[in-house]
């Protein structure tokens, strides 16, 4: 099994099952981050993650597919 560093560009662990998520797509964003889709090749779940210019700072998880299905994931608690 392949071993994960936190900030790996092409690959990610999968939130859902741990097992290897692919960078899908990387987006630009205007604040000057960047958007990257990771899909898991196991059991299919998708996260985007906002990512900033500073190395330094933890990546932020901005959506997910089970987010999007139930309706929004506005946050509030």
């Amino acid at each position: 099994m392949r071993s994960f560093q936190h900030r790996d560009y092409f690959f990610h662990p999968c939130r859902m099952c741990g097992a290897v998520a692919n960078l899908t797509r990387n987006t630009p964003a205007a604040d000057g981050c960047e958007h990257r889709t990771y899909e898991c090749r196991r059991c299919g779940h998708i996260d985007l993650f906002g990512v900033g210019p500073d190395a330094s700072r933890p990546w932020t998880v901005i959506g997910s597919a089970e987010m999007e299905a139930a309706g929004g994931g506005s946050g509030a608690s």
